[in-house]
């Protein structure tokens, strides 16, 4: 079954992920790859640590914050930053082998580009010892979806500064400790830009999962989508400042 890739362009993470969810609920049978760039958000888990997220530095920077469905922590989205996403409408997988199937497709779209790119803690793509990438998933009655961002030029300082690292959980060996040290590929490969970052993505996706299709989204889709913004969905994780 060919995945259908859709380009939402720029647009806010919060339409993004309203998109993922419309589509997992009324969204017709089969694979949807969406790709886009985000203004400055931070986007977090459904169940976000205590000091995860700076709010006073994303207050005082005017980002907002947005929490998904999915697990995970907490992550920074720029125009630098892009953003995939896979939804299965229609299938069955398991969290592990979601998370496999995903990461390993990045992994992949990265050595197109000649980096040596590799999977750590199922769902962190890294590169030279650094994370470039990292994903959750999401399941539900009618099927799944992985999410990832792939960090190509985001601003590093502000990514550091808005999300903290947990670092008792590699201290207590949960994790590698790559899964808190994410770097842009402009420090790394910085010929990489973001179009190729998305050619590779595009050209991995329709070798992995049997071929791919462009197509606009359907308009059950995008009602939908509009239903969930207009509903609060998704809600922030800071309280904003009165």
């Amino acid at each position: 079954m060919a995945v259908v890739a859709v380009d939402l362009g720029l647009a806010d993470s919060r339409l993004g992920l309203a998109v993922e969810e419309a589509l997992l609920s009324v969204g017709p049978p089969g694979f949807w790859l969406l790709l886009w760039r985000s203004r400055p958000i931070v986007v977090s888990g459904r169940r976000p640590q205590p000091g995860e997220v700076d709010c006073s530095l994303a207050a005082s920077l005017g980002v907002p914050t947005a929490r998904r469905r999915s697990g995970g922590g907490s992550v920074y989205h720029d125009e630098g930053c892009l953003l995939i996403s896979l939804v299965r409408v229609g299938g069955r997988l398991g969290v592990e082998e979601i998370l496999s199937r995903g990461s390993g497709l990045l992994a992949g779209a990265l050595r197109l580009l000649g980096l040596p790119a590799w999977v750590e803690n199922m769902s962190d793509v890294v590169v030279w010892g650094w994370k470039v990438s990292g994903g959750a998933a999401r399941i539900t009655g009618r099927g799944w979806l992985y999410h990832a961002t792939l960090l190509v030029s985001s601003d590093e300082e502000v990514l550091y500064g808005l999300t903290r690292p947990l670092h008792s959980r590699v201290k207590a060996g949960e994790v590698t400790p790559a899964k808190y040290r994410p770097a842009s590929l402009r420090r790394l490969a910085p010929w990489v830009t973001v179009a190729d970052a998305e050619w590779a993505v595009l050209e991995e996706a329709a070798r992995a999962l049997g071929g791919l299709a462009r197509a606009e989204l359907p308009g059950l889709v995008l009602d939908e989508a509009s239903r969930l913004l207009a509903s609060g969905y998704p809600g922030a994780v800071c309280t904003p400042s009165p």
